[in-house]
């Protein structure tokens, strides 16, 4: 007998019940996705059909290295995705262009908003990180070079100039500004290839140019290429 797998509106199969054993145990199938047999339409969750039949220990599966994914050699194809058997968390959702979009609305500040946002899912999967840390020093220096900005035009206007160790501070600020933002966005790169080289072997690998001039941009552009993998992983099994 065959059965169909049904995950949010998709659905996949058919699949015979080794296959389905095998899923399980590698994560690719949750227990709480839904589940039914050729010929019935009612859909139950796959932990009543696999009920007390032992689950198989998953093979370890390393990713293909090189194969293409979407045109681009970053990391494996769904086909050489194991999913291991604990869930993390996925990676933020919101499309790399719609974040783009917000940030140019925004005039960056949706991007200094949305790495904080990254750099939260990553002490998720890596609780050693520093990421957010140096992320957390980066917005308090954004904060304060907003403030130092307003009393630097303030005192301009009434004095006709800007006081020399004024303007140092505020070059000061803007330097270590930078700095925290290059340093955390390369921590997070460092953690993320981590994370997806071991906990979710996909091989991927950030470049470190992209990294220092698109970060937040460039790391959302992989997380919506993980997600899209994700969801289309149960129609990558292999034979």
């Amino acid at each position: 007998m065959n059965y169909f797998i049904k995950r949010d509106l998709s659905e996949y199969g058919p699949y015979s019940l080794a296959d389905l054993q095998k899923y399980v145990a590698s994560g690719n199938v949750l227990l709480t996705d839904l589940c039914r047999s050729e010929g019935l339409t009612e859909w139950v969750p796959v932990s009543q059909v696999i009920g007390n039949i032992p689950v198989p220990a998953a093979a370890p599966q390393p990713p293909a290295a090189g194969t293409v994914y979407g045109g681009t050699p970053s990391y494996g194809a769904p086909a050489g995705y194991a999913a291991p058997t604990q869930q993390y968390p996925p990676p933020p959702s919101l499309h790399w262009g719609v974040c783009l979009l917000l940030a140019f609305l925004t005039c960056g500040i949706f991007s200094i908003v949305w790495l904080l946002v990254q750099a939260l899912w990553v002490k998720k999967i890596q609780p050693a990180t520093k990421a957010l840390t140096y992320v957390a020093i980066a917005i308090g220096l954004w904060l304060v070079s907003i403030i130092f900005s307003i009393y630097r035009g303030v005192g301009m206007a009434r004095a006709g100039h800007v006081d020399p160790m004024t303007e140092s501070i505020h070059w000061l600020i803007q330097i270590g500004l930078l700095a925290a933002w290059i340093t955390a966005a390369f921590t997070m790169r460092t953690d993320i290839e981590d994370h997806y080289s071991s906990a979710e072997p996909i091989g991927l690998s950030l470049s470190g140019v992209m990294t220092f001039f698109f970060s937040v941009f460039y790391f959302q552009y992989h997380f919506t290429r993980i997600n899209e993998m994700k969801r289309q992983q149960l129609g990558g099994y292999p034979a």
